[in-house]
């Protein structure tokens, strides 16, 4: 299985295997395997300064580094009229940490229940913590972070913290989906309403996620490498404007890529803050069906807007589970590639 840029799932860039035939990877199963660390399958030996991220739907990544596991977001049971990521919440049996960009319930569902079966510490606003609390896990395992807020996920691992902004839609735009779901899929089983009622309880409605309880998140690795991870694309904000001209890098970034229905109107928002970060490597997010909330978008017009502002940022198109492994030695985690660059 090939991924975007000639990228093979989880090992260095097709193009350049003779070249890196000797590099660290090979031969990692974690760099081949489609099984997700948190649920048992590989990681990269602590002495290999690789990097592996998984796409686990929505706005879900795995980040594996040195024997660590870190959840971004934990939204794993998405109900009988969705695409299956491969896994369910029960499987997860590993995680060091997990973030939570905010805490609608596609986002900070299966939570509480990993957590509590893992034991690992859970960061979000002061609206994720809330709502952590009143499902009942543990103050000692809940970090409430907000805008401006560093800590340490582990030795090789630090993370900064900023106050995002939420994505907004009309009424109408809201309406008009609905109607569009409801044309084209027809109206759900009362066991699928029921089991989808079910998922949506576990999360919070708190009108203030959208200014106050949506955060992004840098982690900056030992090497000096930094992902950053925003889980929903509003307008840019001073918080990111912060983040970024006190980091004044970044190397990876997983963005928010929905919202809106159609592309054409959710590109700007989400290439704003593709073009105030300016990564190297750009991952999008959040960019598959919910069924009856939001719709698949095609990538294609988001990544040609992204090039024709920064055309030496890598764009890549993960498969749900697919390992991309990163050389955290090098500012681009050691792609290449495979379309030429400027006109």
């Amino acid at each position: 299985m090939v991924l975007a840029l000639g990228l093979v799932a989880g090992t260095w860039v097709q193009a350049h295997a003779q070249e890196r035939n000797s590099g660290p990877f090979r031969h990692q199963a974690a760099c081949s395997s489609y099984k997700p660390a948190a649920v048992g399958g590989p990681v990269l030996p602590s002495r290999i300064p690789g990097l592996t991220l998984r796409w686990l739907g929505t706005s879900n990544y795995e980040v594996a580094y040195k024997g660590k596991v870190v959840l971004l977001d934990t939204y794993y049971d998405r109900g009988p009229r969705n695409r299956s990521i491969g896994f369910t919440p029960d499987q997860v049996t590993r995680a060091d940490a997990i973030l939570i960009g905010h805490a609608h319930f596609d986002h900070i569902s299966d939570a509480v229940s990993i957590a509590g079966r893992t034991g690992a510490v859970v960061a979000g606003a002061a609206i994720s913590a809330d709502y952590l609390r009143s499902q009942g896990l543990p103050e000692g395992q809940i970090l409430a972070v907000g805008n401006g807020s560093q800590f340490q996920l582990s030795d090789d691992i630090t993370v900064d913290v900023a106050l995002a902004r939420h994505s907004t839609l009309s009424a109408d735009v809201l309406k008009d989906a609905g109607q569009i779901y409801t044309d084209t899929s027809g109206t759900p089983t009362a066991e699928e309403t029921a089991a989808e009622a079910a998922i949506r309880a576990r999360g919070s409605s708190d009108p203030n996620i959208i200014t106050e309880g949506t955060l992004a998140y840098v982690l900056t690795f030992d090497t000096g490498f930094r992902l950053l991870w925003l889980d929903s694309a509003g307008h840019v904000t001073p918080g990111d404007e912060a983040l970024i001209a006190r980091l004044g890098r970044i190397d990876a970034a997983i963005i928010a890529y929905q919202g809106n229905p159609i592309a054409a109107v959710q590109v700007p928002v989400t290439n704003a803050l593709v073009q105030l970060f300016k990564p190297t490597i750009y991952l999008p997010a959040h960019h598959d069906e919910i069924a009856g909330v939001f719709f698949n978008l095609g990538l294609e017009p988001l990544f040609e807007a992204i090039h024709a502002e920064l055309p030496t940022t890598r764009t890549l198109n993960p498969l749900y589970r697919a390992p991309i492994c990163l050389d955290l030695t090098r500012p681009d985690g050691g792609l290449s590639l495979s379309y030429p660059v400027g006109p």
